[in-house]
């Protein structure tokens, strides 16, 4: 049994449309049909093998695949315009950045707070992780850097030194419910500085990605698909 060239339009055509949803201020249904075209043409024999050896079932198991393959354009074509890796995407959480920045602190001196209350340096734990750990550590330093001196000071006392809200909020002279917000604060900008902040704001005009037109590709892979 061959692939039906009508049954795989309708396929690619569906899949499209509903995974474009959910990306709408990134990627068009008619962007994401071209790149699962593309797929499509690519993976012709494979898909071929797969209607061949399961006929009663082909349409369930490429439709599968076909959504994953959307998903995954989709998701880099978000990752091009906010400026991120896609490969990234979920590496660091608000959960993983706060198990790091404790020892992302300690892996230097902070001159000016980095000091328990004798006035002494704070003592530096001995990470003994795997690179992967490393690497992660780094990051989270070199974005913690990038904040203002205050969030950085927050950030410190926070986690080096176990500080509540009720604590920071004394500490800095506000209240309680400020110390929460900005300390919320300061892991997100972490976190975008990371890479890995996601927007609910559409992105200006010049940000978004041109889409290109596909009716005339589409028109070429049929030809080839017929041929």
């Amino acid at each position: 049994m061959a692939l039906d060239f009508t049954l795989m339009k309708t396929m690619v055509k569906n899949v499209a449309s509903s995974v474009a949803s959910n990306y709408p201020p990134y990627v068009t249904a008619d962007d994401t049909e071209g790149a699962l075209w593309v797929w499509t043409y690519e993976k012709r024999k494979a898909l071929e093998i797969v209607v061949r050896d399961d006929p009663q079932n082909w349409e369930r198991k490429i439709a599968g695949t076909m959504r994953k393959v959307a998903f995954s354009h989709c998701a880099k074509e978000k990752a091009t315009v906010e400026g991120y890796s896609v490969e990234d995407l979920y590496r660091y959480s608000l959960p993983k950045i706060k198990s790091l920045i404790e020892d992302a602190f300690n892996y230097q001196d902070w001159q000016s707070f980095g000091l328990h209350g004798d006035g002494q340096p704070t003592g530096k734990r001995q990470v003994n992780e795997g690179n992967e750990r490393i690497a992660e550590l780094i990051d989270v330093r070199s974005a913690v850097k990038g904040l203002a001196h205050d969030t950085k000071e927050l950030l410190f006392y926070q986690y080096v030194h176990h500080y509540t809200n009720e604590n920071l909020g004394e500490h800095f002279g506000i209240s309680e419910e400020a110390a929460k917000k900005r300390s919320q604060r300061a892991l997100l900008a972490i976190q975008k500085k990371l890479g890995k902040q996601e927007t609910k704001e559409q992105p200006s005009a010049p940000q978004r990605r041109s889409v290109r037109s596909n009716a005339a590709w589409r028109a070429n892979q049929s030809s080839n698909w017929e041929g």
